[in-house]
């Protein structure tokens, strides 16, 4: 996955900002930076330029006063299912020890 979240930014970061934080430590990237208000997209030309960025830039870069978090995007419907399956094992966690609860 190339895609990268950056998050954590402040309001006044711009895409020139993040255009030239990249260039500054030598990470290439593809394509725009997709500017949303507090964070951003954009791609990489591949994972191990994707990890780079994750390791060079998450917690340790500050733009206008904010460190800014970088790491994978994923998808809203994986977000869904990862977020789908924590409430399952919850509920079965908490069933089994009900029943063990009950047995004793």
């Amino acid at each position: 996955m190339n895609k990268l979240y950056i998050g954590n930014l402040n309001e006044n970061v711009t895409a020139e900002d993040l255009v030239k934080t990249f260039e500054d430590y030598k990470i290439p990237y593809s394509g725009q930076f997709l500017m949303k208000t507090g964070y951003a997209f954009v791609d990489c030309p591949d994972d191990q330029w994707a990890m780079k960025a994750i390791e060079t830039f998450s917690g340790k870069v500050e733009l206008h006063g904010k460190r800014i978090e970088v790491e994978h995007s994923v998808p809203k419907k994986q977000r869904y299912l990862l977020s789908l399956n924590r409430s399952t094992i919850v509920c079965l966690l908490y069933i089994k020890t009900a029943l063990a609860y009950c047995k004793a």
